[in-house]
């Protein structure tokens, strides 16, 4: 606590640096990603529920059964919370470089891994999707 409080000292007693729009843009960057994470996932689900849920006697196009949509919305708050109470412990024990680096390796894997979600049967599908979305954004806030 006592080193957060010596940066924030430093960023208000300081003149207007390029460490300052650093500082900003670093700051920002987990905040904006995590935020289109959850913005875009509204209309993805639409797509998985026309292309996994399909029912070809009804006129209708497939929707994603509630429980589901429960719980590829759901997985993303839980991600949050857990996320940002284990990489804010970590980035103190480890050092916040070590910890961006960590992170952003760990966004590359489980962003590939998500649009790769596997299953025979949609259910399966949803639940790799959920998983690996959970991975994909344990992490994203501390960017």
């Amino acid at each position: 606590m006592a080193n957060q409080l010596g940066v924030l000292n430093a960023l208000d007693a300081g003149k207007t640096q390029w460490y300052h729009f650093t500082a900003i843009v670093i700051a920002g960057m987990g905040f904006f990603t995590d935020a289109y994470d959850l913005f875009s996932i509204s209309f993805i689900t639409k797509l998985l529920g026309r292309i996994y849920y399909f029912d070809a006697l009804s006129k209708k196009p497939g929707t994603l059964p509630p429980r589901i949509v429960a719980a590829v919305n759901g997985v993303a708050f839980c991600k949050t919370l857990a996320g940002q109470l284990f990489f804010g412990w970590l980035g103190d024990k480890l050092g916040r470089k070590r910890v961006y680096g960590l992170t952003l390796m760990l966004m590359v894997i489980f962003s590939i891994a998500s649009g790769l979600s596997f299953g025979k049967f949609p259910d399966g599908v949803m639940a790799t999707l959920c998983f690996f979305r959970f991975w994909l954004g344990f992490h994203m806030l501390q960017l």
